[in-house]
């Protein structure tokens, strides 16, 4: 039976690639011209915080790292290059990001956070492109509970789950499949009922996509 099944899902890509191709005398000219790339990403970023109006905390920015996945649909063909060249695109990451925050009390803010860029790209270039769009961020842990001033105690542990940050960034991508983005995503969910800052960073980072497939 897995035999069979496989020799059905071979037959079935077969027909499907085919079906998306025009045969021009002996040649064969591929008619599809958008292409999803699949790939890693990984880099630091600079982490601040929004002034805390009851006591100045002294909170300064921090660095921190991320990595994961990232799919890449990029769209469309330029005249005379590659399937998947024209202006506009789309990516999609998952990452964990660590977020550090300097302060002057007893310990610095740590916040981790499972982060999902959605973001549109406009290629100006060939490689060069901007890219904006909302990251999703999912509270994964955080330290400390409680943040001890010099006349008072501040409890953070009862942070909010999520925000939704707007990012901006510029991003080169090789043809080759290397790529490297500077961005800038700034925080729009308050930490917390008790502690209304908000958290907002620039981040650089690396990776590398290769084609699964085009359409």
């Amino acid at each position: 039976m897995k035999k069979i099944f496989l020799l059905a899902a071979t037959v079935m890509m077969a027909v499907s690639v085919y079906a998306q191709e025009e045969r021009a005398g002996d040649d064969v000219v591929d008619t599809r011209k958008n292409v999803v790339s699949l790939g890693v990403t990984a880099g630091g970023n600079f982490s601040m915080m929004s002034k805390y109006d009851p006591i100045d905390l002294g909170s300064r920015t921090g660095i921190g790292f991320q990595g994961g996945i990232a799919i890449n649909a990029h769209f469309g063909q330029r005249q005379g290059a590659d399937a998947g060249t024209g202006p506009c695109g789309v990516q999609v990451e998952v990452l964990y990001g660590q977020h550090n925050i300097k302060t002057d009390l007893n310990e610095n803010i740590k916040l981790g956070y499972l982060e999902v860029p959605v973001l549109f790209k406009y290629y100006f270039t060939q490689e060069f492109n901007v890219e904006l769009g909302p990251t999703f961020a999912f509270l994964m842990s955080k330290k400390p509970d409680v943040l001890e001033a010099p006349s008072t105690k501040i409890s953070i542990g009862e942070l909010k789950g999520g925000d939704i940050r707007g990012t901006i960034g510029v991003s080169y991508h090789s043809k080759k499949g290397f790529f490297a983005s500077a961005r800038y995503n700034l925080g729009l969910g308050e930490l917390a009922g008790n502690f209304p800052c908000k958290v907002s960073y620039a981040s650089l980072s690396v990776g590398y996509l290769f084609d699964i497939f085009k359409f």
